[in-house]
């Protein structure tokens, strides 16, 4: 079964690697936000919030509303 969340960390993954940033690393140094975070953002363990988003959106070149959108 699909869930927002799940979806949500596809969506931060496959947008870091379109914006040529190999790993979960350099988006956490380029954002700020923990490596942790990232992972779990990236797993669907963490829902999205609206400071995480507007920080990974500028480091990858989206919207920050795009990253809160279910789909």
């Amino acid at each position: 079964m699909e869930n927002g969340v799940n979806y949500g960390g596809r969506k931060v993954r496959n947008l870091r690697l379109r914006a040529e940033i190999a790993t979960q690393k350099e988006l956490a140094e380029r954002t700020g936000i923990s490596p942790t975070i990232i992972s779990d953002l990236e797993r669907g363990r963490r829902e999205m919030n609206p400071t995480w988003a507007m920080r990974i959106a500028e480091a990858v070149g989206t919207s920050w509303e795009t990253l809160l959108e279910d789909k």
